[in-house]
């Protein structure tokens, strides 16, 4: 890849000032494989994110996926690609039903019959009833809305998501649930995640290999399973306050589903 990314910093005085985000960024994702990006607020993993979906262009460098710069190969590929964003909310129309927001990707798609099924078949993926189809996102908890995004995210079948930030709101122990619903998605469906976050708990939960981001370069790449042997002093201070979501205190034979509707919550 080896991505360079800066932007201007602002101003007609600044137009030749620009600020350095990414700065030979090169990492690849292997097909059923779980990659998690780690690293603090401003280190540039959201820009990473969306040179990866292709919806900014580095000013050097290519994404790649199996050989194609990322915009080919999402057009010779629809629906092959999807994210999931931190903010569940925004990533909702609040004029769309829980149905209607499942829905929404497949009518890209040139097979349309058989969808209100397939929305069922998600739902039930995803640990939610039925009975919320016809409800609004402001109707459900942010655990269930979360869930929603995650069904809209698989209900193309694709082979790369991409979840950027997607637990950090939530409540630990809500977390915890839709970290194991991830881990059996990626089982059931052989999904292959980049996994970005700034919390080294959830990417040593889920991940099979861990960047290590700062400052717009990564400074270490590790198998999840050899994390002690890491070299960095900034993956060594991350590492140091790790505390496992096995550790923490949950009786694993609840449903996947035990956050309640909070009506109006708005």
């Amino acid at each position: 890849m080896d991505i360079y990314k800066s932007y201007h910093k602002g101003g007609l005085f600044f137009l030749k000032d620009r600020q350095k985000v990414l700065q030979g960024i090169s990492f690849s994702v292997k097909q059923g494989e779980c990659v998690g990006l780690i690293g603090e607020s401003g280190s540039g993993k959201s820009t990473l994110s969306r040179l990866v979906l292709g919806l900014e262009k580095p000013d050097k460098g290519e994404v790649k996926v199996e050989g194609d710069n990322i915009l080919t190969w999402r057009k010779k590929n629809l629906g092959q690609m999807s994210v999931v964003f931190q903010d569940y909310n925004t990533a909702t129309n609040p004029r769309f039903t829980i149905q209607e927001i499942i829905a929404e990707p497949l009518f890209t798609l040139p097979q349309k019959k058989g969808i209100t099924t397939l929305v069922l078949e998600l739902l039930d993926k995803v640990g939610l009833s039925a009975k919320l189809l016809a409800r609004y996102p402001h109707e459900l908890s942010g655990g269930q809305l979360q869930r929603v995004c995650l069904a809209r995210a698989i209900s193309t079948q694709p082979r790369l998501m991409v979840l950027d930030e997607a637990l950090s709101s939530l409540d630990v122990s809500i977390q915890v649930q839709i970290l194991e619903l991830l881990r059996n998605l990626k089982k059931d469906l052989n999904l292959t995640y980049l996994f970005i976050a700034h919390d080294i708990q959830t990417i040593t939960y889920l991940c099979d290999q861990v960047l290590f981001l700062y400052q717009g370069k990564i400074l270490e790449q590790l198998p999840s399973c050899e994390l002690s042997t890491a070299k960095n002093d900034y993956a060594k201070r991350l590492l140091a306050s790790v505390i496992t979501f096995d550790d923490y205190d949950y009786d694993e034979n609840l449903p996947v589903v035990h956050d309640e509707p909070q009506y109006n919550r708005r």
